[in-house]
Formats: C-alpha cells, structure tokens, sequence
C-alpha cells in the first residue's frame, strides 16, 4: 500500500506556519499521521510546499519522523489536491492499494478498521465520513445497497461528508480517474477535489462504499482559528 498525505495548499500569510507543525499532545502533524499509519505497513508519501521546505525544513521533520519516507516538494500553487497528487504519481504502485489524506484534515481513529472494512466488501474504492449538513464539506450519495452513487463538493446531497481519507484499491483507478476529471474540467469554484474523481469511478461501474465514523474523531485544520483549537486540544468541528 502507498500512503499520500497531501499538505502543498495555498500560500501562507507571513505570520502562519504550515499544518504539518499544528502541535497536539507534545506531537506535531507529521508525528500523529506517522504513528496513524504505522499499522497499514505502507509507504508514506508526503507532497510539502517546497517553500515550508526552504522556511521550516518540513523534509527534515517528516525523515526523523519517518527516515523511509518519500517527499516531493512541489513549487507553486496546483489547482487542487488532485493536481497535487498526480505530481506524485511516479511513487503511485497502479496495482498496489492507494490511501490518499488530507493535511488539514484528521482523523482520530484506527486507520485499519476503514480499509479492512473496505477490502471485506470489495470495493474498488472506499471514503471514510461522518454526519453532517454544512456546505463547507464534501459529501457522498449512497443507494440503498450503501454502494456510492454521487459525490458532490461544497453542496450537501446527502448526511455523509467526507473526512479526507480516500482509498483505492488500485492506484492506477485514481490516477485515471483524477485525469479524466481535469480533462473533463470538472472544477468548482475553479479548484480541483478528491471527491469528486469518485463521480469518474462511479460512470466506470466501480463498487465504491463509505465507512462512517463519529464526527468527534474529526478534525478540520482548515483555518488558523481550527488550528488552534486543535492545539489547545479541543475539538474544532464546530469552527469556520
């Protein structure tokens, strides 16, 4: 399995440190991803900006975290995290399973539990969520089999949002579905998103399932005020 955490988002105000620092029990980010993933027996691939890398040796942190670890500093601005993750798809197995997560987003669970619930129903791809209505999340539509039908961005079609762990059981379905996406200009509000290359896979015939997980195990680092809530070890859900 390959593990692709992706923190390479907009450009940070002079006075703001990148996420992968947001420090929660004596551990910074990079730390807590390392140690949830430490029972999957996978590579960890980490997409940076390569200006946290210059600024505050984002490489460094995430190699003493993990000496195996695989980097990829990326320059600029992308147009969303899939644009961010096909930068990395020369560390991509297209055979091997594919667990992509987001850096401002965390989930206090067992990451074992999702994926093994996923592989036992045999699913081709599989998104972890929680309930909600707010139109600030992703969101996944399920038929009655709970198979995925529809995902939408920003636009609540259904109570499961998305926690910003997506898995594939074949990188290669990603990467595919990923391009056909941006070919497709299927953006919104002139950004790219996860979510949605699960509407590709879906047009494919894939099985694609949700793993539902209590939203107190959430937590959004979207923002400097979640960040700090995160850091003061609150639970920052309910924070714009």
């Amino acid at each position: 399995m390959r593990v692709l955490i992706l923190g390479a988002g907009p450009q940070l105000k002079d006075n703001e440190t990148p996420v992968w620092l947001a420090e929660a029990n004596g551990e910074v980010l990079v730390e807590r991803f390392v140690n949830a993933c430490k029972g999957l027996g996978a590579k960890l691939i980490f997409a940076v900006r390569r200006q946290d890398v210059r600024r505050f040796h984002i490489d460094n942190i995430i190699k003493l975290a993990l000496p195996d670890a695989a980097i990829v500093a990326i320059d600029g601005d992308t147009q969303g995290a899939p644009c961010t993750a096909l930068l990395c798809v020369h560390l991509i197995d297209p055979e091997d399973e594919l667990l992509i997560l987001n850096s401002n987003e965390f989930l206090d669970i067992d990451y074992r539990a999702p994926i093994e619930d996923f592989r036992q129903r045999g699913l081709d791809a599989g998104v972890v969520t929680f309930r909600s209505l707010h139109p600030r999340y992703s969101y996944m539509l399920v038929d009655d089999s709970g198979l995925i039908v529809e995902a939408a961005e920003k636009r609540p079609i259904s109570r499961h949002a998305t926690a910003g762990f997506y898995w594939y059981r074949r990188g290669a379905d990603f990467v595919q579905s990923a391009q056909d996406m941006i070919r497709k200009d299927a953006h919104v509000d002139n950004r790219f998103f996860i979510s949605l290359t699960l509407n590709e896979l879906v047009l494919k015939h894939k099985r694609m399932g949700i793993h539902e997980v209590d939203a107190k195990h959430y937590r959004p680092l979207k923002s400097q005020r979640q960040i700090s809530l995160y850091e003061a070890d609150t639970h920052p859900e309910a924070a714009q």
